[in-house]
């Protein structure tokens, strides 16, 4: 049987279960909803320093687009998204992406032959600016926990400038557990931090309903997951959306090379094994820092 291709077959309007992390798909899972809700607020009380942790495939890049599109309208926002950034490569990159020089300062690379306390003073001189237009900057970091330490430190000390005393600009970190590859943070942060949240994977009742969600979206009223189906996913995900996405891809997959509406624990089954998720065993989740 020649093999169709799934969003052909199902008449999607966007893939469903692509792992590109897309905030039109944000669910808001009861870990999620606490996550968002804490951080938000703390944004809106001007808290300096957020951490969010999860274990890989939770969905902390998802939320943190989230949080930036809720933020757009509100104030300055930007997303670093590779944190093997040197301190001198991160203050270059906060300057341009916070809007602190202009698009055509940045081609011409002005801020390229400034060395780190020039770029200090930039970015000190900003946030006086930002402060005398009573506006406001959100900068999420994500994969913090690949971050080296001497940009840690940049981060800190950018945050508790004299020019940041009314706490213009924020930083939300996410990334890793210890326990998941993460690496500690250093007292100096752990110490100043005003949340820590952390993200779970989903429950048995919300994996069903994150997979209807995300169908819906893409426009899927042409298949369903049986719910045998779910169980299956959900006892080999242990309810990581990354994982639930891999197999429900795969199982999409599946039916359409059968001409299928329905897709059952059998083909996720098949699914699991041709992504060689069969021997996998959901890791427990671990808070980050425990001590």
């Amino acid at each position: 049987m020649t093999p169709q291709d799934p969003e052909v077959f199902f008449r999607f309007s966007v893939r469903p279960f692509s792992l590109t992390p897309d905030p039109r798909f944000y669910f808001r899972s009861r870990s999620h909803g606490r996550v968002f809700d804490a951080v938000s607020a703390a944004i809106g009380r001007r808290e300096t320093l957020m951490l969010v942790v999860g274990d890989l495939g939770v969905g902390k890049t998802t939320l943190c687009r989230t949080l930036i599109e809720s933020q757009a309208r509100k104030s300055r926002s930007a997303l670093v998204g590779n944190a093997l950034l040197s301190p001198e490569d991160l203050l270059r990159l906060m300057l341009q992406d916070l809007g602190a020089v202009s698009k055509d300062d940045a081609r011409q690379g002005r801020l390229v032959p400034l060395s780190r306390e020039q770029l200090v003073r930039e970015f000190d001189n900003f946030l006086l600016d930002l402060e005398r237009a009573k506006d406001g900057a959100v900068l999420i970091v994500d994969e913090a926990h690949s971050l080296p330490p001497a940009t840690m430190e940049q981060i800190i000390e950018i945050a508790h400038l004299d020019s940041n005393r009314s706490k213009v600009l924020q930083f939300l970190l996410a990334g890793q557990p210890v326990a998941g590859g993460g690496v500690s943070l250093p007292r100096l942060v752990d110490d100043r931090l005003a949340v820590r949240a952390r993200l779970l994977p989903l429950e048995r009742d919300e994996c069903e309903r994150y997979v209807h969600h995300r169908l819906t979206i893409a426009g899927g009223a042409a298949v369903t997951f049986q719910p045998q189906a779910i169980e299956v996913i959900y006892a080999l995900s242990g309810g990581v959306p990354r994982l639930v996405n891999l197999l429900c891809e795969r199982g999409l997959q599946e039916a359409a090379s059968a001409h299928a509406n329905r897709i059952d624990a059998s083909m996720i089954q098949s699914a699991a094994s041709a992504l060689d998720l069969l021997r996998i065993k959901p890791k427990r989740f671990r808070w980050y820092g425990t001590r």
